[in-house]
């Protein structure tokens, strides 16, 4: 088998983690792993973005309308090349078995997770464009179940700027599910936090009392 990535020969290294857990082999070589980035613990605690405690999006956010509709939030692998080009073939090339690189990390993240876990949804226009949710794909790769609460009824936000994206009004709607007391919301990509912030504050004003966030990827 090849690196799903750079397409040279994967050497498996038999283990037994892998036999007794069952765990799928790597699809991806460890040259091509290493070229991604991780986000070290310290940083924003809403989105994790290197620098302050509270990061220049997140403080917008906190001042203007949004405050703490979020209680937490952390992002697993900062947006480098490596990452775009894992990005752009998974997404935008519909290469569906992409989602399990990440697999590993995903499941090692949410390892102690009680709460629902909530995807990010896509609206429906797109999900017919890609054929399948690449956010709930990356749950389903890393054995995490999850509970689908929002609808997409918004405007796309890929187009936009910066500015248009914190400017969107009115993303989401819920879909009739019951809202727990305490979520996880999870998405692929963090960029200004327009899509987290709305979908946090829709699920608050339902009910939800605490929400915490994780993103594979922080922009």
């Amino acid at each position: 088998m090849n690196c799903c990535l750079c397409d040279q020969p994967l050497q498996f290294i038999p283990s037994w983690r892998g036999i007794f857990l069952y765990e799928a082999p790597e699809i991806v070589c460890r040259a091509c792993k290493n070229e991604f980035a991780k986000i070290s613990s310290t940083g924003c605690k809403f989105c994790s973005k290197e620098g302050d405690i509270v990061c220049k999006d997140c403080r917008y956010w906190e001042e203007h309308g949004y405050r703490e509709v979020i209680e937490s939030g952390k992002s697993l692998y900062a947006y480098n090349e490596a990452m775009k080009d894992w990005f752009h073939q998974y997404k935008f090339l519909k290469d569906v078995l992409l989602s399990q690189v990440f697999a590993k990390e995903l499941r090692e993240a949410l390892a102690r997770e009680r709460t629902v876990v909530v995807p990010i949804p896509l609206n429906k226009e797109k999900l017919h464009e890609r054929s399948f949710s690449q956010v709930d794909q990356l749950l389903l790769s890393a054995d995490i179940p999850f509970k689908h609460l929002l609808e997409k009824c918004g405007e796309t936000l890929g187009t936009k700027n910066r500015q248009e994206r914190i400017a969107t009004q009115q993303l989401f709607r819920l879909n009739g599910e019951t809202v727990p007391r305490e979520l996880l919301l999870v998405d692929d990509l963090y960029t200004t936090g327009t899509t987290m912030r709305q979908a946090a504050k829709t699920l608050k004003e339902a009910g939800a009392v605490s929400i915490r966030t994780l993103t594979l990827i922080r922009a």
